[in-house]
């Protein structure tokens, strides 16, 4: 399936403490703490509950389980983002066959691509009452998610455990809940990422977020260790999945080592060459190792991938007033400013 999922998403620094300072005093007091604030915008990962084609797997019931032969092509019509077709096909299933759950089941996985978290819960509400099986409670409960109704996710997520004890999925969407900024419990969090991982051995994902819940804990080591297992496994599955790369390179500026940061970082940014968080933490390498133009490069690029996000024209900032371009330092925090009251 195309897009259903979970990600990271950067989070504007606050301007807060900012906001009172004229800029001049804001270039020499920076100047004193800009070290301390570097630190803490680089150990504190923001993760929100958001989309990534690599974590749709285990939402879908593989193509033996279907009961309808319209299932294969309302399959082959989502994998090609031919959402109008999706959207004739279930309409007539669910008008021919509407005792047949699996016509409201893709309707709600349809509405999901579209980002109808809503439209998402009715559709698949309809297919619990016809067949609660694991996988209408698996989307039902995703389709909760994205409308906030935290509870009922957890609920459903469980319910699924329930019919299906064996399935890794839930323990890692729960996982994922967990984790994100909204709820930020590392230790539930890296509980549930195991239970995934007892259940499959090879889901990188997990291995990746368990380690960044060791990371988070600061258990440094157990955290490269399983970010070295998700490396192995995306590897060997063909993947493309910065995850681990960005992690080990995050451990690597925490140990005040950016040049050994910098080959995981360039690689993350191989990987994913339009994700923000490798272009992040590979900006952050260079500004430790005082590669300026690069460093003000890689920030660029983070701004023009996420417009609404503050933070590179913060770092930007700092950097122009390093270099002593007060021109530059001025112009970048003045729209690090907008961009901080704006979102």
């Amino acid at each position: 399936m195309p897009a259903l999922p979970l990600g990271e998403q950067p989070h504007a620094v606050s301007n807060a403490p900012m906001r009172a300072l004229a800029v001049p005093a804001v270039l020499r007091l920076l100047r004193h703490l800009g070290w301390l604030i570097s630190l803490l915008l680089l150990v504190l990962p923001a993760v929100s509950f958001a989309a990534s084609a690599q974590d749709g797997q285990g939402l879908l019931p593989p193509a033996s389980a279907d009961r309808s032969p319209r299932v294969a092509q309302i399959r082959s019509a989502l994998a090609a983002a031919d959402l109008l077709a999706v959207q004739k096909k279930t309409d007539e299933m669910i008008r021919e066959e509407p005792k047949n759950f699996e016509g409201y089941f893709w309707r709600g996985a349809l509405e999901l691509q579209r980002d109808n978290g809503y439209e998402a819960v009715r559709f698949l509400r309809r297919a619990e009452a016809l067949d609660a099986n694991p996988y209408v409670l698996k989307l039902l409960a995703f389709s909760y998610y994205t409308v906030r109704q935290f509870r009922l996710f957890l609920l459903k997520m469980n319910e699924a455990i329930e019919k299906q004890p064996d399935d890794y999925t839930p323990y890692y969407y729960i996982g994922r809940h967990y984790f994100a900024d909204e709820v930020g419990d590392f230790t539930k969090a890296a509980d549930n990422f195991r239970k995934a991982i007892e259940r499959n051995p090879k889901h990188f994902q997990s291995h990746y977020y368990l380690g960044w819940c060791d990371e988070v804990l600061r258990n440094v080591k157990d955290g490269e260790q399983e970010y070295r297992r998700s490396m192995e496994l995306v590897e060997a599955a063909g993947a493309k999945f910065a995850g681990p790369w960005q992690g080990m390179a995050r451990i690597r500026l925490l140990e005040d080592k950016p040049a050994e940061a910098l080959p995981y970082a360039t690689r993350a940014v191989e990987y994913a060459p339009n994700d923000v968080a490798s272009h992040k933490v590979l900006a952050k390498a260079y500004s430790a190792l005082e590669k300026q133009p690069e460093a003000i490069a890689e920030w660029e690029r983070v701004a023009a991938l996420d417009p609404g996000d503050s933070a590179p024209y913060y770092r930007l900032y700092r950097i122009y007033l390093a270099m002593g371009n007060e021109d530059k330092a001025k112009a970048a925090y003045a729209q690090f400013k907008k961009l901080s009251a704006m979102y």
